[in-house]
């Protein structure tokens, strides 16, 4: 095994045991050998650690602490925007520590054992939404029961209590087939989890009560790319109109049997111009991505190279080809795909759910027993139309000798009603009812409570915020000082310059024209113009006569050029001549060699970006230097040296 691997892995399992020896400490400032070593690991993983390397970085380090606690000691570290930039690091930071990780790793297992089936399913819906009103949403309850009796009894067929009840009975209620993430997870679930030609339970989502019944269930069909022909029609059309259109699909259909290829007649006959220019291509996709008859008609070809005939959908007449087709990848592979989809989709809910579940309990969450009147007290206080429209202001609502009154406790903590009406006016929203609004408050404290305590919880979290923290500190009093200070301070750049002006030369120069030419035709006529140049004659007079009839003939370079600076200066000698230099292609290089310049000293605006870089390194060491006289430091190096075991 690799020696630096070795050491990482002993550093990693020495970081459990090192939290509490101090490697250093500055002007008091206590700094931990785990602090140390986490930024090590980071940074270096490629370097074999000896106690020379130790030494050196030790020092980088020292000079980063010290720029820190002086950020910290002229309150940088209480200003606002510092302040707002770190809560928005920090908030990042936590979200992988939010989770409940193990109801996670069930729910990408689950996912994954049901994206090996397809189901294909038909329901009633007894359409509700999130904020109707209890009574409303038992009477849809109760019709979904009634019918369910009414199937079970036999007094009704599944296909008949669709007619009679259901809100949405397009095509019977048959959704055709579906997998995971295809529909929201309660129906999903219900899908999965009730047999086939089972009715299930009452189902709740969020577009009201459903009745599920299950028709079949396959192995996973997967994923197919195809290619398509495509007259339009458009909606709406007569019977009329769409049969008038279809000698052309027809004639198509005739042309590809007589072997002629697919994707040359896409391009000149498909009205679908955004695929015709691709030959018809299709990116990947699976079922219930497209129109059910363009589904079905591309998942019935079995062949690579097979293609259907002329078919119909709402849209137009299509001739489908397959090009590909691949079945599910195993769960390794596709793991990652189904983690982005579950944070994407209504799993990520479920997953919050549990994380609340397991705060709730670790910290005692507890209901006052009181709870409903003093949310009833709170409701009286408001004007519930307003907050309805999500118009509440904080003068709407009346303060009351109730407002210390508990509502519930975590951790011991008490959280009252003066606590709740101001949650209220930071996070209402047009149509949110009270009692969610009360629910998403608890949900709220207990998640921003969790956060407060990840420091304490998880040591790399800490280690990490501190990171982000002395990062900006850093970044902001060393452009203070430094970085900005050389930009704007003109008088002690223009002295340190003076003082370091030996340092900024230009080594020997040419002074060169570099005429690229389209062809030799335009090489041979520029070395005639230049051999009857004048003195008075401009490049420009040059490069007018040469483009009269075509601009790209001939295209100017003039400069002065150090070496490396130009690849065809660099081929040429420096004497004062003209040089021609072959390329890669057609076009052909002439250098004129103007004037050789000798060695002789920079001007500031010459290498202004090289000196503004020299003084920022300038200013640095001061700084660094001031920092150093100003604060004790003292390092433990039998603690520094102890990594290296």
């Amino acid at each position: 095994m690799n020696k630096n691997i070795v050491l990482l892995v002993i550093l990693c399992v020495s970081l459990f045991n090192v939290s509490s020896q101090e490697l250093m400490n500055i002007s008091g400032e206590s700094i931990s050998l785990e602090e140390f070593t986490s930024t090590l690991m980071k940074n270096n993983q490629d370097k074999e650690i000896t106690k020379e390397y130790l030494d050196d970085y030790i020092n980088l380090f020292v000079d980063y602490k010290l720029k820190v606690i002086h950020a910290k000691e002229l309150g940088l570290d209480k200003e606002e925007a510092f302040i707002n930039e770190l809560e928005v690091y920090r908030k990042q930071l936590a979200k992988p520590y939010l989770q409940a990780k193990e109801f996670k790793e069930e729910l990408i297992s689950e996912a994954y054992e049901r994206m090996r089936f397809d189901v294909n399913v038909s329901h009633i819906l007894f359409r509700t939404d999130e904020n109707s009103l209890p009574k409303d949403t038992l009477l849809k309850y109760n019709l979904a029961m009634e019918a369910r009796s009414k199937i079970e009894k036999g007094e009704l067929s599944f296909e008949e209590a669709v007619k009679e009840y259901s809100e949405e009975d397009y095509n019977n209620g048959n959704l055709g087939y579906f997998t995971a993430f295809d529909m929201v997870y309660s129906f999903e679930t219900a899908a999965y989890n009730t047999e086939i030609g089972s009715i299930s339970n009452i189902v709740k989502t969020k577009y009201g009560y459903h009745l599920l019944k299950i028709n079949d269930k396959r192995p996973s069909v997967g994923q197919v790319k195809v290619s398509h022909i495509m007259f339009r029609f458009s909606q709406g059309a007569t019977n009329t109109q769409i049969n008038a259109i279809k000698p052309k699909i027809d004639e198509v259909y005739n042309k590809l049997k007589e072997g002629e290829d697919f994707a040359t007649l896409a391009d000149r006959y498909s009205e679908d111009r955004s695929t015709a220019v691709k030959g018809g291509e299709i990116p990947w996709f699976g079922i219930n991505k497209m129109a059910k008859e363009f589904e079905e008609a591309s998942f019935s070809l079995e062949n690579i190279g097979d293609f259907t005939q002329p078919f119909k959908t709402d849209f137009g007449w299509h001739i489908v080809i397959l090009n590909d087709k691949k079945v599910l990848g195993n769960f390794e592979n596709t793991r990652e795909e189904i983690k982005r989809k579950i944070s994407k989709g209504s799993r990520s809910l479920l997953s919050e759910l549990a994380l609340l579940k397991k705060i709730k309990s670790e910290y005692n969450f507890k209901e006052h027993i009181f709870l409903e009147s003093r949310k009833n007290n709170i409701k009286e206080s408001i004007d519930l139309e307003k907050l309805n429209n999500a118009q509440l202001k904080s003068e709407d609502i009346k303060k009351s000798v109730w407002d210390n009154l508990e509502l519930f406790r975590l951790d011991g903590v008490v959280y009252n009603q003066k606590n709740f009406k101001d949650f209220i006016i930071n996070y209402q929203q047009v149509g949110l009812n009270f009692d969610l609004i009360y629910d998403r408050f608890v949900d709220f404290t207990c998640l921003e409570y969790e956060e407060s305590k990840l420091e304490e919880k998880y040591p790399e979290y800490k280690i990490l915020l501190n990171e982000f923290r002395d990062g900006i500190l850093l970044f902001e009093l060393t452009n203070k000082l430094v970085w900005k200070k050389a930009m704007e301070d003109t008088i002690g750049l223009q002295n340190f310059f003076n003082e370091n002006s030996e340092d900024y030369w230009w080594e020997q120069r040419v002074e060169a024209n570099i005429y690229t030419c389209a062809n030799s035709k335009v090489l041979s006529r520029l070395k005639r113009v230049l051999s009857r140049k004048n003195v008075d004659d401009s490049t420009n007079d040059i490069l007018e006569l040469i483009n009269k009839n075509d601009p790209l003939n001939l295209q100017l370079n003039n400069d002065k050029y150090s070496k490396g600076d130009n690849k065809f200066v660099d081929q040429v000698k420096w004497e004062k001549g003209t040089y021609v230099v072959k390329t890669n292609e057609d076009a052909v290089v002439l250098v004129e060699i103007l004037n050789v310049l000798d060695k002789e000293s920079k001007k500031l605006s010459e290498t202004k970006g090289k000196v503004i870089a020299d003084y920022q390194n300038h200013l640095e060491k001061i700084w660094i230097s001031e920092l150093k006289s100003k604060y004790s430091i003292s390092i433990n190096k039998d603690v520094l040296y102890s990594i290296i075991k």
